[in-house]
């Protein structure tokens, strides 16, 4: 069973650290304000406007960040500002240890999925939703609060698909522990001790952003020879905005998706609107149980149940 953290309330603070990229400081202000107007405490680590390279500063001040923020009480989750690229350098210099004494609800996508993997090797439950400087600072209408809300708070309904909001492409009916994220970044830690985790029945979670179909191929290619599907009993792709064939092209994107699937029996959707995506970004909570079911005609997905205590 998942560590789940303790359930967040108002007035609680919550801190946002730069892991990856470079950060916009106005976009920053502005989803700093959006997450002061759900009720919460903001605090921005120290270093977060920092920049080098294509990074938000150096390696060293990126990992303190996460440690401050994973060792103070007071803080009780962690946002992080933008995805981008460098988090999976921190791997190697995080203290395991120290995070794993103290669970916090931890939100991001992307190249935070890096994250996502090391608090799934802990044990941890995460949330794989919107980040302070993308879709928090645009308002609500760039993310979708009830699921956000309940991911921190525990108030209201896990998450469930509207009946034609996922587009079914292989039936079937499949329970287990939500695990996943970016396409892209799962790809590239295949192989790693920062793999996906196996053994366990899951549901994969995948999504990505302007990967032509040829690379998404490849990509599923490289988790199905590492192993990472081992244990998995449902798929559910993302938006997979930017991925589709050019129109010119013969074949279309779901077909690409379900010949790399090979002969897997296991039930297959798209469409679930959480990490890179046009519309509202759905919180998705990894480390929970969830459920997926295809039919022809449909496909529903639901969270199963909460990930804080």
């Amino acid at each position: 069973m998942a560590a789940k953290p303790r359930a967040l309330r108002p007035g609680d603070v919550v801190g946002v650290a730069a892991p990856a990229g470079p950060v916009d400081g106005e976009r920053l202000e502005r989803g700093a304000a959006e997450l002061r107007a759900l009720g919460f405490t903001v605090r921005v680590e120290e270093g977060v406007l920092d920049r080098r390279g294509f990074t938000a500063g150096s390696l060293q001040t990126r990992v303190e960040q996460l440690h401050r923020l994973f060792a103070d009480p007071d803080v009780a989750a962690i946002v992080c500002a933008r995805g981008g690229a460098g988090a999976g350098r921190l791997l190697d210099r995080l203290d395991a240890d120290l995070l794993r004494r103290n669970p916090k609800p931890l939100v991001g996508y992307s190249d935070v999925t890096f994250l996502h993997l090391f608090l799934a090797r802990l044990g941890h439950v995460s949330l794989h939703g919107p980040m302070a400087a993308r879709e928090l600072a645009e308002g609500e209408r760039a993310y979708d609060r009830a699921s956000l809300w309940h991911a921190l708070s525990g108030e209201g309904v896990p998450y469930a698909s509207d009946p034609d909001e996922l587009l079914p492409l292989r039936p079937g009916r499949a329970e287990g522990v939500v695990r996943g994220g970016c396409l892209s970044i799962l790809a590239a830690a295949a192989g790693t001790r920062w793999a996906l985790p196996t053994g366990e029945d899951s549901i994969l979670f995948l999504e990505d952003v302007d990967e032509p179909p040829y690379r998404i191929d490849r990509m599923l290619l490289q988790l199905r020879a590492s192993g990472a599907l081992d244990g998995v009993r449902g798929v559910v792709f993302g938006d997979m905005k930017g991925c589709s064939p050019r129109l010119d092209e013969d074949y279309t994107l779901e077909e690409v998706l379900l010949e790399a699937l090979g002969d897997l029996e296991l039930p297959v959707a798209l469409g679930l609107s959480s990490g890179h995506t046009a519309s509202p970004n759905l919180t998705l909570p990894l480390g929970v149980r969830a459920r997926l079911v295809a039919t022809a005609e449909e496909a529903r997905f639901e969270v199963l149940e909460a990930p804080v205590a």
